[in-house]
């Protein structure tokens, strides 16, 4: 059969108010434990907290310096091209002047006197030989050459066979080449006169290709004929000599040399220019020379002309 054990400790005094007591000790020691994680939890968000606030504080700042030292930039930026646009404009302007200088002084370098020519020329010229005509002749233009004709449009393409017809081929535009005039050709000077031999004709001629103010390479003889000297012994009183005859002249060598002006700009010609006397146009060149505006060597630098 079945026992029934019952308990009547829980039915005392003393051990109902000893319980309660332990248990409230318990608790208490148990729930203080159970919040250190929260509050360590706690204080680390606010760490963190206070660590995102101090680099949000420390970027602002630095932020805001960097935009007023941009600022300072941009403006000396604006300032820096403003000066730039003025040296550009000076630069312009001066490259202007300079061309012009150099145009000028252009003209200058590629005069050569007559005066020094027909000094050089006589001086140049052996015994026995006459000048009796120099004569320049200038070359006439060469004609500019035609532009070829543009290039033929491409015909639309036929349709295809499924009907579709396929879209047209449209000419490529091609520009047509500019027209380049060809280089003018030096001014041709003939030189004629008489010589009493070939020999004289053919020195002169040799004469005449030293010379630096003519070309060597198109320096030639044109003519050379032998002629009756119109140069003839006239006596006044025919009568006094009696049956005497008149002697004749020797035949002369009647000659005709062509040349051409040489390249050579008038700078490179100065001791020429100065012995042969053609002092104005060497006192302007040398002028020019010491302005800068003409080069006296040719290693010096091109563009530094310096104002006149």
């Amino acid at each position: 059969m079945y026992s029934l054990d019952i308990n009547f400790l829980r039915d005392r005094p003393e051990y109902k108010q000893d319980e309660p007591a332990k248990v409230s000790s318990k608790k208490g020691s148990g729930s203080v434990k159970d919040q250190l994680p929260l509050i360590g939890a706690l204080l680390f968000a606010l760490g963190i907290n206070v660590a995102v606030m101090g680099a949000w504080w420390w970027s602002t700042n630095e932020n805001n310096k960097l935009t007023t030292v941009q600022a300072a930039l941009d403006q000396e930026v604006a300032k820096l091209n403003t000066q730039a646009s003025a040296i550009k404009a000076i630069n312009s302007e001066t490259d202007k002047v300079t061309a012009e200088y150099q145009a000028l002084a252009g003209v200058f370098d590629q005069i050569k006197p007559w005066s020094a020519m027909l000094q050089d020329l006589s001086s140049r010229t052996p015994a026995g030989v006459k000048i009796a005509k120099i004569e320049q002749i200038d070359p006439s233009p060469a004609p500019v050459a035609a532009p070829p004709p543009p290039p033929a449009a491409t015909p639309a393409a036929s349709p295809s066979p499924g009907g579709s017809p396929s879209p047209s081929a449209s000419p490529t535009p091609v520009a047509a080449p500019t027209p380049v005039a060809p280089p003018q050709a030096a001014a041709k000077v003939v030189i004629s006169g008489v010589a009493s031999t070939f020999d004289q004709v053919n020195d002169f001629m040799l004469l005449v290709q030293r010379s630096p103010f003519f070309l060597d390479t198109d320096t030639r003889l044109v003519a050379a004929t032998l002629k009756i000297n119109p140069a003839q012994v006239q006596v006044r009183n025919q009568s006094a000599l009696g049956t005497v005859e008149i002697p004749k002249l020797r035949p002369v060598v009647e000659y005709k040399i062509e040349t051409s002006l040489s390249p050579t700009v008038a700078s490179e010609l100065l001791p020429e220019l100065r012995s042969k006397q053609a002092d104005g146009l060497a006192i302007r060149i040398e002028t020019l020379q010491e302005k800068g505006v003409l080069g006296t060597q040719k290693g010096e630098q091109k563009g530094e002309v310096k104002k006149l």
